[in-house]
């Protein structure tokens, strides 16, 4: 005899029972983290080969660049003259920071959401890439890159402004030619040729550079875009490098 209560009705089968709320969670939690594994995986793909936020550690480049901005950086691609330029301090021109990182940060890094924390980084303007010749200052008190005179409405001068002070650089190959927009307060490479005498010690090698600037991604208030200036647009190739027996630099 047949229990009409149990037996099919019709040819369907009997309902299944119902999952339980718990294993819904734990299947829910799964799925977010795998999502979430991902997620970090593009992240950190994305800071090792495309872009880089860092924050601003110094008024050197105001007022283009305030302390403490929060900005992005461009990795691919060869920086170009004009652009505002992140690059490793590997010439020692900051003070070493012993400054403990909280576990926090390290864990940041280590995924990649941050730069590492055993290396100092710089922000400036490239004015001269190798083989440039780079000259401060013609009449008028501008920079003059293989010839031509920049333009640069961005800076910010003191009065009796040290940063005239007079130079001339061939940029050797494989280096790089920075300076601040505040140049009156900026560690660059015009201070550091005329304060160590050395073309090494004053050009960052082109392989330190981490990226281009181009957004300022906090505060909002200040969010904005960059673009190479357009003075920059005729300056011209540089000519043959000079003579082993002539200067390559000189500052008075």
């Amino acid at each position: 005899m047949v229990d009409e209560q149990t037996s099919p009705v019709d040819g369907q089968s009997p309902s299944e029972p119902k999952t339980r709320w718990w294993v819904s969670l734990l299947r829910w939690i799964r799925d977010m983290g795998i999502y979430l594994i991902i997620a970090c995986v593009v992240v950190a793909l994305m800071r090792i080969f495309l872009l880089q936020n860092y924050v601003v550690p110094s008024g050197s480049m105001e007022n283009t660049l305030q302390v403490s901005d929060m900005i992005l950086a461009w990795k691919p691609g060869q920086p170009e003259r004009g652009d505002i330029v992140v690059f490793r301090d590997d010439l020692g021109w900051l003070p070493q920071n012993y400054d403990e990182a909280p576990q926090w940060k390290k864990v940041m890094a280590f995924l990649k959401f941050v730069p590492p924390l055993d290396e100092q980084y710089l922000v400036k303007r490239l004015i001269g890439l190798e083989g440039d010749h780079v000259v401060c200052c013609d009449v008028d008190g501008n920079i003059t890159v293989n010839g031509e005179p920049l333009d640069e409405p961005y800076l910010v001068y003191a009065m009796n402004s040290v940063a005239l002070r007079p130079f001339e650089i061939h940029v050797p190959q494989g280096h790089m030619f920075v300076l601040g927009d505040h140049r009156d307060s900026s560690k660059d490479s015009r201070a550091m040729l005329c304060s160590t005498s050395s073309v090494d010690i004053a050009t960052p090698k082109l392989d330190s550079v981490q990226g281009s600037v181009f957004a300022i991604l906090r505060p909002f208030s200040r969010a904005q875009w960059f673009s190479v200036p357009e003075t920059f647009d005729d300056v011209p190739d540089p000519g043959p490098p000079p003579a082993v027996d002539e200067a390559e630099w000189s500052c008075t």
